[in-house]
């Protein structure tokens, strides 16, 4: 008899695991959005490392065994070289922004917003069979046609990981959009901004995209954490030796404050185009989830293109520059 499985992970254990360790008894703390009493708990009991993550029948078996097979087995690999510093091959870089854009799209997030559509129009609800996309299909490109970095959190800080793992400041066909998918609490895969061919000297082609490691400054990644439990759904976790006063108080008082706008559910590659999907898109959102999202959000890390930190620049920071510039400029005035 094939096997059943109920129990499917939008979040994958591959990626969650990294939350979790031995010492910590493979548990995660744990933080989520009580419907009933309308707010935020802080979940005192920990929570398993296979126990979050999920939803019960969310997908149907093949699309379930087709993540197995034909996606995450291989993205489990490409996970560890990028944590390792490896460099991916262009193949494997396509592979990569596969598993990006599904991660993107598999989540409970994303299909309420979509089978709100589907009701609307009198839609079947048949995308929950298309959602993996294929290793060669035309939109990896871009991922895996932008610069990369990981940001590496100084030695004090942390990333979390939350229910909507893709963090997004535009549409996918948007050059200055920004990707954001934290790794471990150490480390954020970020696909950057995209310089255009337009902008280049004429008969230069772009080089082959660079990945590389980004040292973060103290304070920098809770900054990023700010954004990331503002776009959450419903929950999120991290490692229990990262819980404090102030990542509690911020989750707290933030989580899914402002969801991840679904912006695979559109396409823009202007800002005008950007700003009626927004609009278009919010909207959305304040009717499924019954809540007056305001029409206009900042996205403080768009764009990103990755040298900025070499100009004296830092998004990441309150002050905006890098300790180093911020250094200089005190010691000029």
């Amino acid at each position: 008899m094939a096997k059943v499985t109920s129990k499917n992970h939008f979040s994958p254990v591959l990626a969650n695991k990294y939350w979790t360790d031995e010492e910590s008894g493979w548990s995660y703390k744990y933080y989520y959005f009580c419907k009933h009493r309308k707010q935020v708990i802080d979940s005192h009991k920990d929570i398993g490392k296979t126990a979050w993550g999920y939803e019960l029948n969310l997908y149907p078996q093949e699309v379930e065994d087709c993540l197995d097979s034909d996606l995450e087995n291989e993205s489990a690999v490409l996970y560890e070289k990028l944590i390792s510093g490896e460099k991916l091959n262009a193949e494997q870089r396509m592979k990569w922004g596969q598993f990006i854009i599904t991660q993107a799209v598999r989540t409970p997030s994303f299909f309420k917003y979509r089978d709100h559509l589907e009701k609307m129009s009198g839609g079947d609800y048949s995308y929950k069979h298309t959602i993996l996309g294929c290793a060669g299909c035309e939109e990896n490109k871009y991922i895996a046609s932008r610069n990369w970095l990981i940001l590496k959190a100084h030695e004090s800080d942390f990333f979390i990981r939350t229910d909507n793992p893709v963090y997004m400041t535009g549409c996918l066909d948007n050059s200055t959009t920004v990707i954001f998918y934290p790794l471990t609490p150490e480390l954020c895969f970020v696909a950057c901004s995209f310089v255009e061919t337009v902008l280049l000297p004429k008969g230069m082609e772009l080089p082959f995209p660079q990945q590389d490691f980004l040292p973060l400054e103290k304070g920098d990644a809770y900054h990023i954490n700010f954004e990331l439990l503002k776009s959450a759904n419903n929950s999120v976790i991290l490692a229990k030796k990262n819980n404090n006063k102030v990542v509690s108080q911020m989750t707290l008082d933030m989580l899914g404050s402002f969801p991840q706008l679904p912006f695979m559910l559109s396409s823009a590659k202007n800002p005008i185009d950007e700003s009626m999907v927004i609009e278009s898109l919010t909207k959305l959102m304040s009717e499924v989830d019954g809540v007056h999202y305001p029409d206009y959000r900042d996205y403080p890390f768009s764009p990103f293109y990755g040298v900025e930190f070499s100009m004296g620049i830092n998004p990441f920071s309150v002050f905006g520059v890098t300790e180093e510039r911020l250094f200089v400029d005190n010691e000029k005035s």
